[in-house]
């Protein structure tokens, strides 16, 4: 549906859900443990459904859902047969479960939808047919079959750090040793570190040197229960970017400091752009500042980059958004897709190559804000209307099921001051 935001400068208080990236590591690392856990995630997202209705699929059981809380009980074996896994516009939940597939030996269609087929694969797909798996796409299906075998795996570096992540998760179940070589440093070192932790809790061993792993093979998972999933930092940083606007104060609560998520250095990225910051162990006050241009890398954080944008696009000066080309592999092309929104709602970027120019304008001017149903460009367009002097129509505006169910609703809860 199409949703009319009112412009100018917000104030309110918000709960964030729990942390998208935590959850899926937490969820593959229970159901594949020996004895349930319980897992408290506030917000279950369409994305967290869909890795929780893959792992059923393969044998895991929910039990006890009763509103953020449930148990999920260990797969044992997969069923028989050929497994149907509902991935749906997950791309966390197809590059964690590619590889667990292959050690489980199990015969398995991966349902792709949305724009999740056209999301790059490789090089995943070719170490993982190089150590056993046969990977077939039919249509936007991947129909996957064969025992992964353990070895010697390579991958480069600068890509998305879920391949190596999903491997990391799945070589320790394997019955001999394994080793994971980057050929080049990893570009999303946060996420890979969000990895080691819960291998960490759940008492799997690896030895890491530089840009390599050892991975001892014949290990299980033992993760404790219960596990409270700590708040999600992407998507604390649209409302943390609206408390820069203009705003007497956004105060957003279920988040931990210190996190390993990258996008936790977000406090400190609004803090040198001028804003005021207030931070707690559990939640972060952001306040209105003199907001000036930043030159940001957005290879560790590209999540943080839209909503980000929003606030460069009234900043005072040029910004300068590098090393952006994993934008384009996203929901959408999210480097050209922000700059396209904020143009059309008044702003001044450029796309130049991998990167993003934004001249700072006073104001935005409102208008229609095409999210290509993507959640973080319309939670950029939530951002913008702070800036603007006129309503904004946000399209597609459900788009945000994929990672925040609840972000308009909270959204809503806020007070427009003029």
């Amino acid at each position: 549906m199409n949703r009319v935001l009112s412009p100018g400068p917000r104030t309110g208080r918000v709960t964030v859900p729990g942390s998208k990236s935590r959850a899926h590591r937490l969820f593959l690392a229970a159901a594949l443990g020996r004895t349930p856990v319980q897992l408290t995630c506030r917000g279950l997202s369409d994305d967290l459904l869909a890795t929780l209705s893959c792992l059923e699929a393969l044998g895991a059981q929910v039990e006890n859902l009763k509103g953020d809380r449930f148990t999920l009980v260990p797969l044992s074996a997969p069923p028989a047969g050929e497994i149907l896994l509902p991935c749906g516009e997950s791309g966390t939940t197809l590059r964690f479960l590619l590889p667990l597939v292959g050690v489980l030996g199990a015969e398995a269609v991966f349902q792709r939808r949305g724009r999740l087929p056209r999301r790059p694969l490789e090089p995943l797909l070719a170490e993982l047919t190089r150590h056993g798996m046969t990977i077939r796409a039919q249509g936007d299906d991947l129909f996957v079959r064969g025992h992964l075998t353990p070895g010697d795996y390579t991958l480069p570096g600068h890509i998305s750090s879920q391949f190596i992540s999903g491997l990391l998760l799945a070589l320790p179940l394997l019955p001999g040793h394994s080793t994971l070589t980057l050929t080049s440093p990893p570009q999303s070192a946060p996420y890979i570190a969000l990895t080691e932790q819960v291998l960490r809790q759940g008492g799997v061993k690896l030895r890491r040197g530089e840009n390599a792993y050892a991975i001892p093979g014949g290990q299980g998972y033992a993760l404790p229960s219960p596990q409270v999933v700590e708040g999600d930092w992407s998507a604390a940083a649209p409302f943390l970017c609206i408390g820069a606007l203009r705003s007497a104060g956004v105060t957003v609560t279920g988040l931990t400091l210190p996190s390993l998520q990258g996008d936790s250095v977000l406090p400190a990225l609004l803090e040198k752009m001028g804003a005021v910051v207030e931070t707690s162990p559990q939640s972060v006050t952001v306040r209105a500042g003199t907001l000036r241009a930043i030159t940001v890398d957005a290879g560790p954080i590209p999540d943080l980059i839209p909503p980000l944008c929003a606030l460069c696009a009234v900043a005072r000066g040029e910004s300068r958004i590098r090393n952006a080309r994993r934008l384009r592999d996203k929901e959408s092309d999210r480097l050209q897709g922000v700059a396209e929104l904020l143009n059309g709602l008044g702003g001044k970027l450029t796309v130049d190559g991998d990167d993003l120019r934004i001249f700072g304008v006073p104001r935005l001017q409102g208008g229609t804000a095409d999210p290509r149903s993507d959640h973080r460009l319309a939670m950029t367009a939530a951002v913008a209307a702070s800036a603007c002097t006129g309503p904004v129509t946000v399209l597609d505006s459900d788009c945000v099921q994929k990672s925040y169910p609840a972000f308009w609703a909270d959204y809503g809860q806020m007070t427009i001051s003029r």
